[in-house]
């Protein structure tokens, strides 16, 4: 793999993938439909649990997105936030920066709001994410929230997010508010094999991906979903992580017995017999600086420096050229054997066809060349500045 496919491994599963691509799954639709009726229920409160990466904050944002324009919506990470920190949040998301500092008159400000939206369109709507997560003052002042009602009905729309449990959490001392409301849960499942590589491979093409499943075969799914037990959350770390290139690695061996590993940690590497390679080779047949391994994105080149006995790639003498996976490379009584080099793109493959010889000093002669190609040359009188 190179860097492109990596670069499409942080588009299609990386942080900020989900603001680009959403895939819906069984789990993912039956959720918003409970979520849906939840707001439709003037009287009810919503719990959506599950584990860390079942896909709840996901759900938040689906819902959120497709509110009315005007409905008022805030949409909170519960995570360790304070009662004050908490109620103003709620108030610049509604917008409104009042500069209140007690919780009292935070409450008060919100409950004014609550009921004039109520009055005239429909009742604003609080999403707690990680509810579980919340101070016990918060979840304190969320029941306050909770309890707001005018003319017997609420004025308050709420969905709440944790992890297995909120049942009993809402069922605690400090949370009457949100148990009158008589709250409905409903629990993450996690997606089924086939569905995973559904979700998968449907994230590829939204990113623009024609064959999904070259880039990531059905066996490569099955195992993704085996690691990741079926959330979306960890099958977006596990298929990132499965299309970042592993760094190119050397195994040096003498006599068939393996000397030395090296993994690629940086861009270029000298290898010799002096103390001063980055990889000393103790072979009197080795130059004190006999040959350069320089990585790029799209190919591993070796250039023999200059060395008295040559260097081999292959059982073939060599003064430059770029080295393939499993290549063998030979520098005196020594075996260089060459893992996970990076393959040429078809941009390289093509120049190199072109030009009839793998021998190239580095990428970037090959790099120029093709600029060369594409180089216009336009008529005098045609310039314009």
């Amino acid at each position: 793999m190179h860097k492109k496919q990596s670069r499409l491994g942080d588009h299609a599963f990386g942080q900020n993938a989900d603001a680009i691509v959403t895939v819906s799954y069984k789990s993912n639709q039956n959720a918003l439909k409970f979520l849906r009726s939840v707001l439709k229920d003037k009287k009810s409160v919503g719990l959506l649990q599950g584990p860390k990466a079942c896909g709840k904050t996901t759900m938040l944002r689906q819902l959120s997105e497709k509110l009315p324009n005007d409905a008022a919506v805030a949409v909170i990470d519960g995570s360790r936030i304070k009662p004050r920190e908490l109620l103003s949040e709620i108030l610049s998301q509604f917008g409104y920066d009042t500069g209140l500092e007690e919780v009292d008159e935070l409450l008060s400000m919100i409950k004014v709001f609550a009921v004039q939206q109520t009055c005239s369109c429909e009742p604003p709507v609080i999403f707690i994410d990680n509810v579980d997560r919340m101070y016990p003052s918060a979840l304190k002042a969320l029941d306050t929230l909770a309890g707001m009602k005018t003319k017997q009905n609420f004025v308050i729309r709420l969905i709440l997010t944790g992890h297995e449990g909120l049942g009993s959490l809402i069922e605690s001392d400090g949370m009457s508010s949100v148990a009158e409301r008589s709250a409905d849960i409903f629990s993450m499942e996690p997606l089924t094999p086939i569905e995973t590589k559904l979700y998968l491979h449907a994230r590829l093409r939204a990113c623009g991906v024609k064959h999904v499943d070259k880039t990531l075969p059905v066996v490569v799914c099955d195992r993704l979903h085996e690691k990741s037990g079926g959330w979306p959350g960890l099958l977006n770390q596990y298929a990132r992580a499965a299309l970042r290139p592993d760094p190119p690695r050397i195994i040096i061996t003498k006599n068939g017995k393996t000397v030395a590993e090296h993994a690629f940690k940086e861009k270029k590497m000298l290898l010799g017999r002096s103390e001063f390679a980055d990889i000393v080779i103790d072979d009197d047949s080795v130059s004190k600086i006999h040959i350069a391994l320089m990585l790029y994105t799209d190919g591993l080149i070796l250039l023999d420096l200059n060395s008295a006995n040559g260097t081999f790639v292959n059982s073939v003498r060599v003064k430059s050229t770029i080295l393939k996976d499993k290549d063998i490379i030979s520098l005196g009584n020594h075996r260089i054997k060459v893992l996970d080099a990076p393959e040429m793109n078809d941009d390289v493959a093509e120049l190199l066809k072109l030009h009839d010889t793998v021998n190239m000093t580095n990428l970037i002669d090959i790099r120029r060349l093709k600029a060369e190609r594409c180089v216009r040359v336009v008529p005098q009188g045609k310039l314009r500045g």
